[in-house]
């Protein structure tokens, strides 16, 4: 585990912002352009003005979204909306929600890591355009606005139980925008902190979320390294703001991310090409797809020869749903399989939306887009916005962390955790001393 540290973060001063909820916003890559708007209407101080501005007519090289959001933070703070710790801080953070009648909750930490990217483990391919955007935002506001999500394994429970004594003060933020209840503690006793710190010492981290956060925030340090060639080595920008939580003992569910493809295909080459690829058979409607599809065993539990087959739900308009079954002996056909290309997902890729539909380069490829919601995708195939829609097991956190330990890479969009962390919080200023 690289070294993490307490630091003096920024936070909405209360005096100034009366409804916590009002400012605070979802990660900024599940923002539709509804909800920006929705969120812009808030509050004048809502942090999505920060971390996903609105594009404007007019908006040159000198004034755009990010030289805005510069803007408005620096105003924020002199207006004293935002007000910096008065001591080094560990952002304790709890959410508590409910799915399927039962009660959940998790418990973890913020804090600022050194940044090092041999030491923390990641598990997704990461895109160019999110990474262009993301360092433009950097390069102007010098602000980590929103936490990179990093799971530890804490088998003796020592960071468990040092948090557990911050849990007994009052929170700073306690509110439930979203469904879940949000509470932010802010712990600067040293007692707490150094046990934290030194319990975190020798602990492997993962990315479950922000891979693209992660290596911009890389970019970023170089970039500053290069601009300050005799800069400190203890400065700010060397380290991120990461949220910490145990994935031993903590909840969170991993949802999949369904495909949508657009193809030049019409007819019967729609579905005919998926005939090739494996077995099609009919079924009665999404939840009957959803219900199998629960019940599909982890592709990494399965042996290379006769194992269950890989199970996909497919929907292709009207009432026309379908299950699609691959043979897994076929993914040896071209050598002896990886772990990665064991994975659902990878199969889906390689075996059917590559042959037979095109689909390649999915970062270039306007032919596909991405929802955990498959309500949506079903909306979006009826609306004709897609010809098909896909539907897949989710990943597991063991093949995450087994494809992490290995230095392998998922394909884009193979994880999504729940529940999201919310932005806005805390900030964790990179110009800060």
């Amino acid at each position: 585990m690289p070294e993490i540290k307490a630091f003096r973060g920024w936070r909405y001063d209360p005096g100034k912002v009366k409804n916590f909820s009002a400012v605070c916003a979802p990660p900024y890559d599940v923002i539709s352009p509804k909800e920006q708007g929705a969120l812009y209407r808030k509050s004048p101080y809502n942090v999505i003005r920060l971390e996903l501005g609105k594009k404007e007519r007019g908006d040159s090289a000198r004034r755009n979204s990010y030289t805005r959001a510069s803007d408005f933070l620096r105003r924020w703070k002199s207006d004293g909306v935002l007000v910096r710790e008065s001591m080094p801080a560990l952002y304790v953070y709890r959410q508590d929600w409910g799915d399927g009648g039962r009660p959940y909750s998790r418990l973890g930490f913020l804090a600022a890591m050194t940044i090092d990217e041999k030491a923390v483990l990641k598990h997704e391919n990461t895109l160019a355009g999110p990474k262009k955007d993301r360092l433009a935002l950097l390069k102007e506001t010098r602000t980590n606005l929103s936490p990179i999500w990093g799971l530890f394994e804490d088998g003796d429970r020592r960071v468990g139980r040092a948090l557990g004594q911050t849990l007994k003060t009052r929170p700073a933020v306690d509110i439930a925008p979203d469904g879940v209840r949000h509470r932010l503690y802010v712990e600067t006793r040293p007692g707490v902190v150094d046990a934290v710190a030194d319990a975190m010492r020798r602990k492997p981290m993962f990315i479950a979320d922000g891979h693209h956060r992660f290596e911009v925030s890389c970019r970023f340090r170089d970039w500053m390294r290069s601009q300050r060639p005799h800069g400190n080595g203890d400065a700010a920008w060397e380290r991120v703001l990461v949220y910490f939580s145990d994935c031993l003992h903590h909840s969170f569910k991993i949802y999949p991310t369904h495909r949508l493809i657009r193809t030049e295909k019409k007819g019967g080459a729609l579905l005919g090409a998926l005939e090739k690829a494996g077995a099609l058979r009919p079924a009665r409607d999404l939840s009957d797809i959803l219900g199998r599809l629960s019940k599909c065993r982890p592709p990494l539990r399965r042996r290379r020869t006769g194992a269950p087959a890989y199970d996909f739900g497919v929907y292709a308009g009207g009432k026309k749903f379908y299950r699609l079954t691959l043979d897994p002996r076929r993914l040896s056909e071209n050598g002896r399989p990886t772990l990665v290309d064991r994975l659902d997902v990878s199969a889906l890729h390689r075996r059917v939306l590559e042959p037979c539909y095109g689909i390649r380069e999915v970062e270039k490829s306007r032919a596909i887009d991405f929802t955990r919601d498959p309500r949506e995708a079903v909306r979006r195939v009826r609306r004709g916005e897609f010809d098909l829609a896909f539907f897949l097991r989710p990943t597991s956190l063991a093949e995450m962390i087994e494809v992490s330990r290995k230095n392998l890479k998922m394909p884009q969009k193979s994880t999504y955790f729940y529940p999201k962390l919310l932005s806005g919080l805390v900030f964790h200023g990179l110009d800060d001393d």
